[in-house]
């Protein structure tokens, strides 16, 4: 998958996304659509999301903004290390819990 998407025209990449549109409107009902439509959506914030902080990692480490964050820009997911584990959520979680019911 190196070449997904296609190093193609970018009006000819959104054409051919609008003839699948249309090709998949014929199929489906007005709610099998919605829910197609949204699932798609939300993959494409997934990714957008995804995208995004790593370009915003990227520009910080070549800029030297004073961002200590390092990322592997072709695989970030397994390249860093986790910040928080869930032992650190855990604890997070107890420590609120001991705070909620000691409010006296």
């Amino acid at each position: 998958m190196n070449q997904f998407p296609p190093n193609i025209n970018p009006e000819l990449f959104t054409i051919a996304g609008m003839i699948v549109g249309l090709i998949i409107e014929d199929d489906y009902n007005a709610s099998e659509l919605n829910a197609i439509g949204n699932w798609l959506i939300l993959v494409g914030q997934i990714t957008l999301t995804t995208a995004a902080q790593q370009q915003l990692i990227d520009n910080r480490y070549q800029k030297n903004t004073g961002s200590r964050i390092r990322s592997d820009a072709d695989n970030h997911s397994t390249a860093n290390r986790p910040l928080v584990t869930v032992d650190d959520l855990q604890e997070l979680y107890d420590k609120l819990n001991r705070g909620k019911f000691n409010t006296k």
